[in-house]
């Protein structure tokens, strides 16, 4: 298995919200009522945004990448569709961490507007993806999963991927974030004797919006990725309040 075929995940690991460590500050998501967003999460965030208005932030954030690929709304849909059913933790060794993977894991995002963007370069892969919620069960689901607190005692853990058992080392990093909501963690992975990937994912969320950053290389190390990830988050967050 090569660095590069990692670098891509299938959209149901990405999708599924792991546990990190959430940003500082208040959380107004969480302290609202998840069938009524506050006012303060309306004024920052406004209405779900259309299936065009989510693909042009996206876009933006990807900028003159002519390697980029951009999937819209349309074709996400049946994406998630099939995510819907699956399993937050599968494939992942002990079992006490997959419990703890499932039980803050959301795999079902169709109460969603999305797009996403994958950018495949020679030492570093991102994928950028921006989901636009719906309705409040949805919303509820996030919120609640990005308040893990901690993962003592599943840092090292086994991970399937493409029928290939793979070690990884994870880490929380805290790191602040413009969102009400934010988690981040690394991940590093054994692709080889001597070769590893390091993976960073940034899941932040505000008001109806939910952004998905996640920097993969075999080369640069994860405190850098990390805050570029960061970086385009709040980028992200930025473009969907310019349109509001």
């Amino acid at each position: 298995m090569t660095k590069r075929s990692l670098w891509i995940l299938p959209l149901a690991a990405m999708l599924a919200l792991s546990g990190c460590s959430s940003s500082g500050g208040d959380d107004a998501a969480s302290s609202a009522p998840s069938s009524q967003p506050s006012q303060q999460q309306e004024s920052k965030s406004g209405k779900t945004l259309s299936a065009d208005q989510v693909k042009n932030v996206v876009t933006k954030l990807v900028g003159d990448d002519s390697s980029a690929q951009i999937l819209n709304n349309e074709v996400m849909k049946p994406q998630l569709e099939q995510a819907k059913s699956m399993s937050g933790a599968s494939g992942i060794k002990p079992e006490k961490c997959a419990k703890e993977q499932e039980k803050y894991s959301v795999t079902d995002l169709t109460g969603t507007v999305a797009a996403s963007a994958t950018v495949q370069g020679d030492a570093t892969g991102k994928v950028i993806q921006i989901f636009s919620i719906t309705d409040d069960a949805t919303r509820a689901k996030i919120s609640e999963a990005l308040k893990l607190p901690n993962i003592d005692g599943c840092e090292t853990i086994t991970v399937s991927v493409s029928g290939q058992d793979v070690n990884a080392v994870r880490q929380i990093l805290k790191l602040d974030s413009t969102a009400n909501q934010s988690l981040t963690m690394a991940t590093q992975m054994k692709v080889g004797a001597d070769q590893h990937l390091n993976s960073v994912a940034v899941q932040a969320l505000e008001g109806n919006n939910f952004v998905l950053v996640t920097f993969s290389s075999g080369t640069v190390e994860a405190p850098l990725l990390a805050g570029e990830a960061m970086q385009l988050a709040d980028q992200a967050f930025e473009e969907i309040k310019a349109l509001q």
